[in-house]
């Protein structure tokens, strides 16, 4: 494998795994509050829409920091 395979999949896998500490935190926050009682699977859908927006911006933010430290420690 060369290195923009591994970074591809680095990526792929750090999405996956924010997006699911996402939704696990977010399993805890009761937003069938903003809802009716009939209309749980608009709460499903909400909660996973958020776990994805907020797992994936973590993911990038902390990418984008790893990508930033090796540029810094790799140009001299």
């Amino acid at each position: 494998m060369n290195s923009v395979n591994l970074q591809a999949l680095f990526t792929i896998l750090s999405h996956l795994f924010f997006v699911y500490l996402a939704y696990s935190a977010l399993s805890v926050v009761r937003f069938d509050v903003f809802f009716h009682s009939h209309q749980e699977n608009k709460t499903r859908i909400l909660k996973l829409f958020l776990a994805i927006a907020l797992g994936y911006t973590v993911s990038s933010f902390l990418l984008a920091v790893i990508t930033s430290l090796q540029n810094v420690l790799f140009s001299y």
